[in-house]
């Protein structure tokens, strides 16, 4: 298991004993995922920072594609109404909504 994004929630998932790296530069996502998604002992990435739209178009179509390492993003916590701020979920919702209608 291994985290990127936000310096707060990596060192807040390091005091869990989870390994990651701080993402400090939003443009800068897509390259760390990409050399992460090398590393073959990483079964799972943890996303904790808030995403472009193009950045989780990328993330979609990488989990469509890919079935390891396991992708998930955290919505931001302190969001007002984060039972609703699932992009991914959301996002294959309006998929799933256009192709039905």
């Amino acid at each position: 298991m291994f985290i990127m994004g936000d310096p707060e929630l990596v060192r807040l998932f390091g005091l869990l004993g989870i390994e990651g790296k701080e993402v400090e530069k939003p443009e800068d996502f897509i390259k760390v995922f990409n050399e992460l998604i090398k590393q073959k002992s990483i079964g799972m990435i943890i996303i904790a920072m808030e995403l472009s739209p193009n950045d989780i178009d990328f993330l979609l179509d990488f989990k469509i594609n890919n079935r390891s390492p396991f992708v998930f993003h955290v919505p931001n916590i302190f969001e007002p109404n984060i039972d609703s701020a699932d992009i991914f979920y959301n996002k294959i919702y309006d998929i799933i909504h256009k192709i039905i209608i």
